[in-house]
C-alpha cells in the first residue's frame, strides 16, 4: 500500500507547485499589463463624432497646435463631456472657468451666444487660447525668458496660467504644480498619439496673424483648471 500513498502525495506536491507557479505568471502578467497601460501611448483613441469637425478647424486658426492636441486636452479636461462642470467652477468640455470665457469664449456656431457648453463654441475657443499660449511661450522660449519646449509649456498655461510659466522660467514645480500641472502635461502628451488621425486629410492652412482681444495683456493669462485667476 505504501506505492500509491507515495504516489498521491507526489502528485499532491506538483499540483502545488503548478498552482503556486500559474499564481505567480498571472501576477506578472496583471503588472505587465498595468504597466504597459500607463507607459504606452494611447493607440485607439477616438473622438466623439460631433467634435471631429471643430477640432479640425479650431486646428487651423494658426501653426503648431493640431486637432488631435486639442483632442488630446479635451480628453483630459472632460473626457469629452459636454455638460462636465469641476469644483471650480471650470465649464464644458474644455473646462473654462468663467472669468477665461469671457475673454476667449467665441459664438462659433452663430447661435447668438457664446456658449462654454456648446462644443463648437468651447473647441474653437480652447483652439484660439491655445494659439495665443503657443504664441507667448514660443516668443518666450525664443528671447531666453523661458525654458523648455514651447508646446509643453503652453500646455502647462493653460492649466496654471501664464503668470505660473514666467514666474518659473519654464514649467513650474512645487505643490499643485508637481501634483497636477506636470502630470497633466505628461498625461495629453501621452494620449495625443491616439488622436492623430484627426490630422489626416486636414490640408495645413497659411498661418494667419492671431488677433488678440481689445483688452489690456495683463489679463490675458487665466489659467483654465489650477491657479485660477492667476495674472501674467
Amino acid at each position: 500500500m505504501s506505492k500509491p500513498i507515495h504516489k498521491r502525495g507526489l502528485h499532491a506536491k506538483l499540483l502545488f507547485a503548478m498552482k503556486r507557479m500559474l499564481t505567480a505568471l498571472g501576477s506578472l502578467i496583471v503588472a505587465l499589463g498595468s504597466t504597459l497601460a500607463l507607459a504606452a501611448p494611447a493607440s485607439a483613441n477616438t473622438a466623439p463624432t460631433e467634435y471631429v469637425p471643430w477640432l479640425q478647424k479650431s486646428a487651423t486658426q494658426c501653426s503648431g497646435i493640431t486637432a488631435s492636441l486639442l483632442a488630446a486636452q479635451i480628453h483630459a479636461e472632460s473626457d469629452f463631456r459636454k455638460n462636465a462642470v469641476s469644483r471650480s467652477n471650470a465649464q464644458g468640455p474644455a473646462q473654462f472657468i468663467p472669468s477665461t470665457w469671457a475673454i476667449w469664449g467665441v459664438d462659433a456656431d452663430g447661435d447668438g451666444r457664446a456658449d462654454p457648453f456648446s462644443i463648437p463654441d468651447a473647441v474653437m475657443s480652447q483652439g484660439r487660447f491655445m494659439c495665443h499660449l503657443l504664441d507667448r511661450t514660443t516668443s518666450g522660449v525664443r528671447s531666453g525668458q523661458l525654458r523648455g519646449d514651447p508646446l509643453d509649456l503652453a500646455i502647462a498655461a493653460y492649466n496654471a496660467g501664464l503668470g505660473a510659466i514666467t514666474r518659473a522660467g519654464g514649467m513650474p514645480s512645487g505643490g499643485a504644480y508637481t501634483t497636477e500641472t506636470r502630470p497633466y502635461v505628461q498625461k495629453i502628451r501621452m494620449l495625443e498619439p491616439g488622436y492623430r488621425y484627426l490630422n489626416s486629410g486636414v490640408s495645413p492652412l497659411p498661418t494667419v496673424p492671431f488677433v488678440l482681444p481689445d483688452l489690456p495683456l495683463d489679463i490675458l493669462d487665466f489659467g483654465s483648471i489650477g491657479s485660477l485667476g492667476e495674472l501674467s
